[in-house]
């Protein structure tokens, strides 16, 4: 498939571009990456929407910090070339060594959660290490996880949730060197997945399904010939027999870290502490909230718990009531490049059924309902399929507030 084949109307409004893609190992081609030609193979590019890869960089990177910059000013964007292929300018991902590896390693594990979610239907990822000890475990039937002792080096980054609701891992890797699926660096790479090993009750290990996803930058010394290109490979971890989560209690664990980090963000950190834990709280304890709609066509009927991040370090509140109406005002009206901020919220349903989890317990979360997939189709935001979002407040009203 070549970028003549793309829909001019996809385009519209989003910032996109486009990458290679090549896969190795998966049973089946994902859907939404097969060749309409021919099914059985992959299509050889597919468009990245730059607003939800930011906002993937930004739940992955961040803790409570707030987003910076938003959607449509992504720290990476201003560093690739006017072109429609995803290619860094000079020194586009960092100045000198330390500052390129390092912005590699993030933004590779930023399209990792993308692709898991946008082409596997894995919305639900959490580290590894945040879900060794999570007190959904307990209703793990003695199945636990360690590091393996004869091993070295790294171990895989993520732990996922798939649509099936069974548990696989993720590895996530970023470089401007080759990458094919016959080269040492891919071969140390699986090697990774040994590094981790899911024990049953008799301490026997069990093999676990995995993805690595590796991305190879094209930057403005390589000919353009090159391309970034996501490389994807679905391997095993060894074992005695499949992993199989039939308690549900390792999805659980992984849901509940996925949403705990966001939930500080709009700070509710009592929620957000029960959920990276599994534990409970009080029934007599209430969460006050603030509902929010977006103004965005794609959008309309949703409902948001959430709040927003001001531009200004002094906090101008964007809105403001007059004559009983709800008016928006800007900070500072005459100048036309100020911003009020950047609102991030989840979507309400969701919102609240996290709270139910805090209450009633970490296995709860499982029966977390699905959500129907929109694109915000519009550069300055982004709703993930899990039920977050992220944009200029300008987008976005208040219209009610609720104890919860």
């Amino acid at each position: 498939m070549s970028l003549s084949d793309v829909d001019g109307k996809r385009l519209e409004g989003c910032m996109q571009k486009s990458i290679r893609v090549a896969l190795n190992k998966f049973p089946t081609v994902p859907p939404s990456l097969q060749n309409p030609a021919n099914p059985a193979s992959p299509v050889l590019e597919i468009m990245v929407n730059l607003a939800d890869l930011y906002h993937y960089y930004y739940l992955q990177s961040y803790d409570r910090a707030p987003p910076n910059p938003d959607p449509a000013e992504f720290e990476h964007v201003r560093y690739l070339e006017p072109c429609t292929t995803f290619r860094f300018q000079r020194n586009g991902l960092g100045a000198n060594k330390t500052k390129k590896q390092n912005n590699s390693n993030e933004l590779g594990e930023a399209f990792c959660r993308w692709f898991l979610a946008e082409h596997l239907e894995i919305t639900h990822v959490a580290r590894i290490e945040d879900v060794r000890n999570h007190g959904a475990l307990s209703w793990a039937h003695g199945v636990t996880v360690e590091y393996n002792p004869s091993t070295e080096g790294d171990a895989p980054d993520y732990f996922c949730v798939e649509p099936t609701g069974q548990v696989s891992l993720a590895e996530a890797k970023g470089t401007i060197q080759a990458v094919g699926f016959k080269a040492k660096k891919f071969a140390t790479w699986r090697n990774q997945f040994n590094r981790v090993r899911v024990l049953d009750r008799l301490g026997n290990a069990m093999s676990v399904k995995g993805y690595i996803v590796a991305m190879r930058w094209a930057v403005h010394t390589h000919s353009r010939a090159i391309f970034t290109t996501l490389s994807a490979e679905d391997p095993q971890t060894p074992g005695e027999r499949p992993f199989f989560d039939e308690s549900g209690a390792f999805a659980a664990a992984v849901r509940s870290v996925h949403y705990a980090s966001s939930l500080a963000k709009i700070r509710q950190p009592v929620l957000s502490a029960a959920l990276a834990t599994g534990t409970t709280i009080a029934d007599d304890l209430s969460f006050q909230i603030i509902i929010w709609e977006c103004l965005l066509p794609a959008l309309k009927g949703l409902r948001f718990v959430g709040g927003y991040f001001p531009t200004d370090p002094e906090g101008v509140q964007p809105f403001r009531f007059h004559a009983g109406k709800l008016v928006a005002v800007p900070n500072d009206p005459l100048r036309l490049d100020r911003s009020s901020g950047t609102f991030i919220g989840i979507e309400e349903k969701t919102f609240r059924h996290l709270v139910g989890t805090a209450r009633n317990g970490p296995m709860t979360i499982n029966d977390l309902p699905r959500l129907e997939r929109r694109i915000a189709g519009f550069s300055g935001a982004s709703y993930l399929p899990d039920g977050h979002v992220l944009g200029s407040i300008d987008l976005f009203r208040p219209i009610d507030a609720d104890l919860v």
